[in-house]
């Protein structure tokens, strides 16, 4: 179970990855976009305290999801690949909302749509690329921990002539 102080670091983490993609943005696209998007308001001369709020509580809201999609206490039976479908396709509508109701661009203009689209796609690939990684590293970490458990044991077992506990012949 994660404590309120894991769930505020995830927040964090969240914001501060979206305010980084948001950085990028406004040095590339601020002073083009300034009169379309409250995002660029202030054109390349950075973000509004207003947007920062609006991502920070966007980040609360995804880690809400998250808790509600990956902890067994609210979906027990639904397989993993289930839950992540739904995540992604509820962020997507959350941040639809937002994007509606803080007016981050043009509603009726498609390009913006497709921009979006496009770097979240980017972004949950990105994201999806660590996460295999990092499983991928912790296993064969896992897997040499194993392996040097059975090692120790047999060295043990070797020096006393007799099987340890638990293991049967």
């Amino acid at each position: 179970r994660k404590n309120f102080l894991e769930y505020g670091a995830l927040v964090l983490c969240i914001f501060g990855f979206t305010l980084l993609c948001m950085m990028v943005f406004v040095s590339l696209f601020g002073e083009s976009a300034r009169e379309l998007s409250s995002f660029f308001v202030l054109g390349k001369k950075g973000i509004s305290l207003a947007v920062m709020g609006e991502f920070l509580l966007l980040s609360v809201v995804i880690v809400l999801l998250q808790a509600l999609f990956f902890t067994d206490r609210w979906i027990r039976k639904m397989p993993v690949l289930g839950r992540t479908v739904l995540m992604v396709l509820s962020v997507l509508v959350v941040m639809s909302v937002f994007i509606i109701l803080f007016v981050w661009f043009p509603v009726r203009m498609w390009q913006p749509w497709v921009m979006f689209l496009l770097c979240f796609l980017l972004c949950f690939g990105g994201s999806v690329t660590v996460s295999v990684w990092k499983t991928r590293l912790e296993n064969k970490k896992l897997q040499e921990g194993l392996k040097r458990l059975k090692q120790e044991k047999e060295i043990k077992e070797n020096q006393t002539g007799k099987p340890l506990a638990g293991k049967q012949k």
